[in-house]
């Protein structure tokens, strides 16, 4: 049995990050390996970041989120639709991010299958309450750390797409989506696709 991966605030760290995930989509659609796109990185500083240590974190981050979809949502992310890209690249920071995936499921889907169209920042602290009570790693979490992970989640949303900013609150905006871009999906995205309201 898989162990359930272990709650993190990394987000805060490696928010949404398109145009990178977009840049190491494209190397890895050319067939680059990790140590490459890794080289690239350090000696040509191809993400244009100053420091030596994210020089090295932000390729393998992008990488590790990019391993989790198949080939053909890879090719959208390199060379597809700005729109579709976004959402592919969300659903895979949502496959390595326990803690966003779960704030999508219980409360984006939530809230919109309930008949809402906001989502407030009361909302994102009750679904951490719920979390902390049940997670010694969340509840050790500092109010700074919290704000920051909430502030992320909501700029990774509106990069995405998936909403836009209306005060502090967020309007959830449902993607529309056609059936060619759809069958894209394998099994393993269903949940994720269910998450996101991208489900037929």
């Amino acid at each position: 049995m898989l162990k359930e991966p272990q709650y993190t605030s990394s987000i805060k760290d490696m928010p949404l990050m398109f145009s990178e995930m977009k840049r190491t989509a494209l190397l890895l659609c050319e067939n680059k390996n990790t140590d490459e796109i890794v080289r690239l990185s350090m000696e040509k500083n191809i993400y244009q970041l100053d420091k030596e240590k994210r020089r090295r974190d932000v390729p393998l981050r992008m990488i590790k989120r990019l391993q989790t979809i198949n080939q053909p949502l890879l090719e959208v992310i390199a060379h597809g639709r700005d729109d579709e890209a976004r959402l592919i690249s969300f659903l895979a920071l949502m496959k390595v991010d326990r803690l966003l995936f779960e704030y999508m499921y219980e409360v984006y889907a939530d809230r919109f299958h309930a008949g809402f169209d906001e989502i407030t920042d009361k909302d994102f602290l009750d679904f951490i309450e719920r979390k902390a009570q049940n997670s010694a790693v969340v509840a050790k979490w500092s109010v700074s750390n919290l704000a920051s992970v909430r502030s992320k989640i909501k700029s990774a949303l509106c990069d995405a797409k998936l909403a836009k900013r209306n005060g502090n609150a967020l309007l959830i905006q449902r993607p529309i989506i056609d059936d060619t871009f759809r069958v894209l999906f394998d099994e393993t995205d269903k949940v994720y696709i269910k998450a996101m309201l991208m489900e037929v």
